[in-house]
């Protein structure tokens, strides 16, 4: 049987080196790394890593994560790493029926039914965290606002106890930011299985108002759910929950404390917040690393698929391949930041009501923010995302205390 890198040269398929592992610019500029990636074509071949495809414009993503049939999301290897290192998260990766049984069981968890009564200790949070900065007269956003909020808030929502909160955000980081080995992997997600499994265990004993209760009482086409998968479910949450919303709430404030017209915008008319975090998820979709594996023979973009092959989902350049350009007014807005397909984010509506949230009482609190004209940014990457190390910013005296 023919290699991948065989069947794309006759396919002519564009062969272009995409090391996610290793290009030291993602450092530097991640979002020329995509941007270049997105100019070479819909789709190419890679032969970093193992060698893979790369879906590098938003139709292409888009036919590819809408036809789960064929691209399969079942737990496997990472498809853009050197090593085999297998990835096992419920409910991403699984496929129908399965996949949908778990997730209309999961729907009602991160409703906007069941979210929009936590608003008002999100905002409560964001002010005792701005009471914080006042005091303290200075700020580094990625460490005393955007990175708390999130983790603080669903944390809580949790039911960690506040001593495992410190370890389960270093936990995250890891996951996250770093490639491990699979030793190290299966290291990592031990060790936070263990600690979201107490949080369910406690609560079982003693029902809080919380998402770890509300995990309890799981059930999928009337059954309860296995104890494992169970906790894998919920350590997923606490994964995404805290660490994309935090690393996506800090490109926005990023922006916006470079560009004032859009800072401007914003605080003289704050009801457009909503439309303006779209344009800036789209503009600064972190989610850019997604793999699947053809489950089936077939084709795409003219490229002829084999059961086993490998694919990259390049969602942060096919996003910005539309228009590069910030537009906060822009609607309707069409991005992959969430995800598309039958894997969209659950916790979608969570997530834009933080940084909503956050966004309003920002603006509020601290109007005349700016990140010092002779910053230079530092980004640290890893298997899922690409995040700013820190964001100092200058506040205005009239807002310090």
């Amino acid at each position: 049987m023919s290699s991948m890198a065989e069947r794309a040269e006759r396919a002519g398929i564009p062969v272009h080196t995409f090391d996610l592992e290793n290009d030291q610019r993602f450092g530097v500029d991640p979002f020329a790394v995509w941007d270049e990636a997105a100019s070479v074509a819909p789709l190419f071949y890679s032969p970093a890593g193992r060698g893979f495809l790369v879906a590098a414009d938003y139709d292409t993503v888009k036919t590819v994560l809408q036809n789960p049939r064929m691209w399969s999301n079942l737990p496997s290897t990472i498809t853009y790493t050197k090593e085999d290192v297998e990835m096992d998260v419920p409910p991403i990766t699984m496929d129908p029926p399965q996949h949908t049984a778990y997730r209309k069981a999961l729907i009602p968890l991160f409703s906007p039914r069941a979210v929009a009564p936590l608003e008002p200790r999100i905002r409560e949070i964001a002010h005792q965290l701005c009471d914080e900065i006042e005091e303290a007269g200075e700020c580094d956003v990625m460490r005393d606002f955007a990175g708390r909020l999130p983790a603080q808030f669903f944390l809580e929502w949790l039911g960690l106890a506040e001593g495992d909160v410190r370890r389960m955000y270093q936990l995250a980081q890891a996951a996250t930011f770093d490639f491990p080995t699979q030793e190290q992997r299966t290291a990592i997600e031990a060790e936070i299985n263990g600690i979201v499994g107490a949080s369910i265990t406690a609560r079982r004993a003693e029902p809080a108002d919380d998402l770890a209760t509300a995990f309890t009482h799981l059930r999928v086409d009337g059954e309860p759910v296995e104890e494992g998968l169970l906790v894998g479910m919920a350590t997923l949450a606490f994964i995404a929950g805290q660490e994309t919303t935090s690393t996506q709430f800090g490109w926005m404030l990023w922006h916006l404390g470079r560009v004032e017209e859009d800072r401007r915008l914003l605080q003289e008319r704050p009801e457009v917040i909503p439309d303006a975090i779209e344009e800036l998820m789209r503009v600064y979709n972190t989610g850019g690393p997604a793999g699947r594996v053809a489950a089936a023979d077939g084709e795409l973009n003219g490229y002829p698929v084999r059961a086993g092959d490998r694919l990259f989902l390049a969602r942060c350049g096919a996003d910005r391949q539309t228009d590069r350009q910030v537009q906060l007014l822009r609607t309707p807005n069409r991005h992959s930041a969430f995800g598309l397909g039958i894997h969209r984010c659950l916790g979608s509506h969570v997530a834009r009501i933080e940084m909503r949230i956050g966004l309003e009482v920002w603006q509020e609190r601290f109007p005349d923010y700016r990140v010092p004209a002779d910053f230079v940014p530092q980004f640290r990457w890893g298997s899922f995302m690409q995040q700013l190390v820190s964001l100092p910013v200058e506040l205005s005296p009239a807002t310090v205390a």
